[in-house]
Order: C-alpha cells, then sequence, then structure tokens
C-alpha cells in the first residue's frame, strides 16, 4: 500500500537482526523494572542505548557540528537526570545484567535498522521484517521454555495496546528520522523516554519533580533546540 519496493537481502537481513535485538532489549527492560531496579533501568538503559549507537556515528564520521555535538550531549545528561533517583542496594546492583541486555539491545537496534536502511531498505518494510523478526523470537522463547503465555485482564488491555501502538510509532519514527538525517542524533533523541515519562506523571499524576528532574527536562528542551537550530555544514 505505501507504493515500497522489497528490501535487498542484505537490509532484510540486518532488519530481521534489529527486530531481534529490539525484542531481546525490551524483554531485558520489561524483567529489569518488575525485578525492582527501576531507577537504574530507565537512565542505564536509555544511556546506553543512545550512547553507543552516538559513538558509532561519530567514529564513522557523521558531519557534526558543534550545535550537535553540544545538542546530543545536553540530551543524554537529561536522560539520566530525569530519572527519579532511588538508593541503589544489593538486589538493584544484581539486576545490572538485565540493564546492559535492555541498553544493548535497543543500541543494537538502532544500529542494525540503520544499516539496513544504508543498505537500500524503506521503511515500512523494514518494519515490517523487524516486527516479525521479534515475534518469532518470542514464539522460540515460548516454545524452549514450554512457557504459556497468560493473557493480560481486561482492565489493562488497553494499556497493552496503547504500548504497543506506542513503541511501533517510536521505533518507525526513529527510522524516518534516522533516514532524513544522522544515526547519532536520531538514536539519542529517540532515547529520551525518561524526559517524557517525568513529563507525564507530573501532568497527569502530579507527582513532584525534584531538582534534577526540572534540570533534565530543561537540558532536553535545550537539547532538542540546539539540534533542531544547527545547520549541517556544505
Amino acid at each position: 500500500m505505501s507504493g515500497e519496493r522489497a528490501p535487498p537481502g542484505p537490509a532484510l537481513a540486518w532488519a530481521l537482526v534489529g527486530g531481534a535485538s529490539g525484542v531481546i532489549g525490551l524483554g531485558g527492560f520489561y524483567r529489569a523494572l518488575s525485578q525492582g531496579a527501576m531507577g537504574l533501568v530507565a537512565p542505564l538503559s536509555a544511556l546506553i542505548g543512545a550512547g553507543l549507537p552516538a559513538l558509532v556515528g561519530v567514529l564513522l564520521g557523521e558531519d557534526l557540528l558543534p550545535a550537535h555535538v553540544a545538542g546530543i550531549a545536553c540530551a543524554l545528561v537529561a536522560v539520566a537526570l530525569t530519572s527519579r533517583p532511588v538508593a541503589t542496594t544489593a538486589g538493584d546492583a544484581r539486576q545490572l545484567p538485565l540493564v546492559f541486555v535492555a541498553g544493548l539491545g535497543f543500541a543494537g537496534f538502532f544500529l542494525a535498522m540503520d544499516e539496513a536502511s544504508r543498505l537500500g531498505g524503506q521503511t515500512w518494510s523494514l518494519m515490517i521484517a523487524a516486527r516479525l523478526a521479534g515475534l518469532g523470537l518470542v514464539v522460540i522463547a515460548l516454545i524452549a521454555t514450554a512457557s504459556r503465555p497468560v493473557p493480560p485482564r481486561r482492565s489493562v488491555l488497553p494499556l497493552f495496546l496503547v504500548a504497543g501502538v506506542g513503541d511501533l510509532g517510536g521505533n518507525a519514527f526513529f527510522l524516518l528520522a534516522n533516514e532524513h538525517g544522522q544515526l547519532s542524533i536520531a538514536a539519542v533523541l529517540s532515547s529520551l523516554y525518561p524526559v517524557m515519562t517525568v513529563g507525564l506523571a507530573w501532568l497527569f499524576l502530579r507527582e513532584r519533580l525534584g531538582r534534577s528532574h526540572v534540570v533534565g527536562v530543561a537540558l532536553a528542551l535545550a537539547g532538542v533546540a540546539l539540534i533542531a537550530a544547527a545547520r549541517p555544514s556544505g
């Protein structure tokens, strides 16, 4: 329906890798959250997920202006500051492997989908391939562990649907941004979800913002403004 051509074989392969990596990242993310490591999960997974692609983009010679670099730095610091600080316990420390799995999974998604796009894949065909790979990996995991998925209660089903649509939309907008820009910028701005979480909690749940939250939100806005205002050279 979109009129896109089928992706070349190498692009399709990278999209499948990206989908599998993203599902692994989500699995680590939700598993860590369920075990009480929220104070570590959001900042570290986001920093790893955004920082590694940004570093790769810079090492590959992306043409970044000083304003881009400053904006990326502001955004990365904002991600860390806007996650609610909690005391790190021994139990939290034991969840660090899951946090790193989450961050590396997200980074792998960004990097693999960037490579798939570079090799000629287009947005929606790559998204379909990535989702099919993720679904296949989940099915394989269920079979391998002899697990039976438990349907969510009807009362929370709308939340599941909203989360799924939000995740799909976030991935699609990353691909669109990456097609028209640079990996380092697209990955970093796509990883500002802790900032949005804090803002929504303040707006809808009336949660009080600490000083670090306010500074983090301000840095996020400054980072986005710096990146948006910069003009590529040449």
